[in-house]
């Protein structure tokens, strides 16, 4: 039965060689939901995301968008079919062209040149960008530059977004502004499984989290509870015992400021 904007991994695995970097990870995204994945550095958040928007196969394991198996599905056709867009860890904008002009490419994958400039009068008008439409998109700052980034996701219309650390360069005023985007998109309906080492932006915005370390799913639950279990502690901080006063003493931003990439 297809579900729209629910997104499911089902026993993923994928294997480089003799290196695995993702081993049975399985979880489910509710439609209308933000959903986090979370690791330290080389958890396989990145590798994952690359598995769940079509470029690379998994080894073993399926992924589910929309009550579709799209494990074998090409980039284009989860774009297409599944509405399924993603970021990167970098910005990606087209250097020699206008706000409205990126915003426009993507507009026109998906929609006829009408429908795709009321997508993006729509997307401008929503993030705020209306008045920078004409100017060339890379001479904005880096915070707005990602902003045009998550408005050239949304006029996609997107079902299911993910998103490859949005937050990365951002400052904390910033990073709220994107809170309250993707407060927005949720609202709107639209699944996001958002990789982040922010944790100040996870705890105001995913409602559910995965940890992942070493390529294996080590917690799962909400950013408080995941924050204060032993596991990612261990994985986080280190050291083989922490006492239970430590472990209830941890908040987010013990935590924020820590590359997970």
């Amino acid at each position: 039965m297809r579900t729209p904007g629910t997104a499911e991994a089902r026993g993923v695995t994928q294997r480089f060689g003799g290196l695995t970097a993702v081993s049975d990870v399985s979880f489910s995204v509710g439609a209308g939901e933000i959903h986090g994945i979370i690791g330290p550095n080389g958890a396989g958040k990145t590798t994952l995301l690359n598995i769940l928007s079509g470029l690379q196969r998994p080894t073993q394991g399926s992924v589910v968008i929309g009550g579709d198996d799209v494990t074998r599905w090409p980039s284009h056709k989860l774009v297409a079919k599944a509405r399924l867009v993603r970021t990167f860890q970098t910005v990606r904008l087209f250097s020699s062209m206008s706000v409205h002009e990126n915003l426009m490419i993507a507009a026109r994958i998906v929609a006829g040149p009408a429908e795709a400039r009321t997508r993006v009068d729509g997307a401008l008008d929503r993030l705020a960008l209306t008045a920078l439409a004409a100017e060339p998109a890379t001479a904005l700052s880096y915070g707005l530059q990602r902003r045009v980034e998550l408005a050239r996701v949304m006029v996609a219309d997107p079902a299911v977004v993910l998103l490859d650390e949005p937050a990365a360069g951002l400052n904390p005023q910033e990073r709220r502004e994107l809170a309250d985007t993707l407060h927005a998109m949720r609202d709107s309906g639209v699944t996001v499984v958002l990789v982040e080492h922010h944790m100040d932006l996870v705890h105001a915005v995913c409602q559910h989290c995965t940890v992942l370390d070493f390529g294996k799913v080590i917690s799962r639950g909400t950013p408080d509870e995941v924050t204060r279990d032993p596991a990612v502690l261990e994985a986080y901080l280190g050291g083989k015992h922490h006492r239970a006063s430590e472990v209830d003493a941890v908040i987010p931003e013990d935590l924020e400021g820590m590359s997970t990439a």
